[in-house]
């Protein structure tokens, strides 16, 4: 079924120009998930991580773009102190990653907000309030002429980095060498942060890390995966 205008209203907020999908089909079973947890763990325009009832000294680790939340399973099964945010603005797969995580026990672990990723980090999230952030596969943009539609941006990163603890960490992911050098050659320029692998550096797979689907479409494609790890150095803070 598609969302009706009047779900649409009550759940779709877009604050910025936006890129790619944001609306689309959902089941009634979805609609209904939705229906019952985006009041309870959703972060509206109007409010900011102090007002998401975070656990006092859970680690705060954001996925901006998760997809269909099974990276942010995951996480929440592999971390049980940490507090997920979860960032994106396609709905449908806000309403899968929603059933999977009730389903697996971790719902209430976690904050979703289906706002974009810039407006979270300017006005939702405060400095230094970040323990980590993971970025898999964003969109790649791969015509010159759409690069400044790219997530990582020289403006972007040093939002990012500002938004981090002394310590806090940024993982990226992407299989589109173009963008993985991209973001590397910014993340490595960016003050305040340093390159696990080393300036130029790609890091190994994490060896607990699952294969997100846009992984598994790479790989039938041929293509391989690169990693980035980046850390935000505590002599900058």
């Amino acid at each position: 079924m598609r969302l009706t205008r009047e779900f649409r209203d009550q759940f779709i907020q877009h604050e910025m120009r936006t890129y790619g999908r944001k609306n689309g089909f959902v089941t009634t079973g979805q609609q209904a998930r939705l229906e019952r947890w985006l009041p309870v763990i959703g972060l509206p325009k109007d409010k900011t991580l102090n007002d998401a009832d975070i656990p006092g000294g859970s680690p705060v680790v954001m996925e901006i773009g998760f997809g269909n939340g099974d990276f942010l399973v995951h996480l929440a099964d592999m971390h049980a102190d940490w507090t997920l945010i979860g960032v994106e603005i396609y709905l449908p797969g806000v309403a899968k990653a929603v059933g999977r995580l009730e389903d697996a026990g971790f719902i209430e672990r976690a904050r979703i907000t289906q706002l974009p990723a810039q407006f979270v980090l300017e006005r939702q999230v405060a400095e230094a309030q970040l323990d980590g952030v993971y970025i898999n596969h964003p969109d790649p943009w791969p015509k010159a002429r759409h690069h400044k539609r790219r997530l990582i941006q020289k403006d972007f990163a040093e939002l990012l980095v500002s938004r981090l603890k002394a310590g806090g960490f940024i993982k990226l992911a992407s299989d589109k060498p173009d963008l993985a050098e991209w973001m590397r050659d910014i993340l490595d320029a960016t003050p305040g942060l340093r390159n696990v692998a080393g300036v130029g550096g790609f890091v190994a797979r994490d060896d607990d890390r699952p294969e997100t689907k846009f992984e598994q479409r790479g790989h039938r494609e041929g293509r391989k995966s690169q990693f980035l790890h980046y850390v935000k150095s505590e002599e900058d803070v």
